[in-house]
């Protein structure tokens, strides 16, 4: 629910914002959403005993050290009137997104059992990055299952070949046979 929300949110201010103000944001939003992980500031966030004039200088004055822009502080205030202030994570996640998509450059998991080095990842990368017409940063994750998959979430885009399922297809394949 809360995604649907930040979407929305920015949606909108994405119609009023040039591209540099959106990576901005992006700093910003990855800043409070770091923050939003003390306990102490969500206690801060969501206490009904504090004023939301009080909470909107709090982040402004304190946590961003008052070095942001008119559009991001307006933006705060509707955030804060409207009681979305505990939205920063789920803001940062669409904001990163949406930049992503603007630039076309999108971040792909390849998912295997072993270290293919750094070489192997960037002919991937390339081949992949050429083969879907986007810039792709692939990062490698090493699991303990027999196979390989490529994730692109933002794309909503999942290769995989597993090893074991291929020798259960086989085996299925030969049985229907007989």
């Amino acid at each position: 629910m809360k995604e649907l929300i930040a979407k929305r949110y920015v949606k909108a201010f994405s119609r009023v914002a040039t591209q540099e103000e959106l990576n901005v944001a992006m700093n910003i939003f990855a800043r409070l959403s770091n923050v939003y992980d003390i306990v102490k500031f969500q206690e801060i966030m969501e206490s009904p005993y504090i004023a939301i004039e009080k909470k909107v200088d709090f982040i402004i004055q304190d946590i961003l050290e008052n070095k942001i822009d008119s559009k991001m502080i307006n933006f705060i205030k509707i955030l804060a009137e409207h009681n979305r202030l505990d939205l920063f994570p789920e803001l940062y996640k669409e904001v990163s997104s949406y930049v992503s998509f603007l630039k076309k450059e999108y971040v792909a998991f390849l998912i295997v059992n072993e270290d293919y080095g750094e070489v192997k990842v960037k002919d991937f990368e390339s081949k992949f990055s050429k083969k879907l017409g986007v810039n792709l940063l692939l990062e490698q994750k090493i699991v303990q299952k027999n196979g390989i998959k490529l994730v692109v979430e933002d794309l909503g885009i999942e290769i995989s070949f597993s090893q074991d399922k291929f020798i259960n297809d086989l085996k299925n394949h030969i049985l229907r046979a007989f």
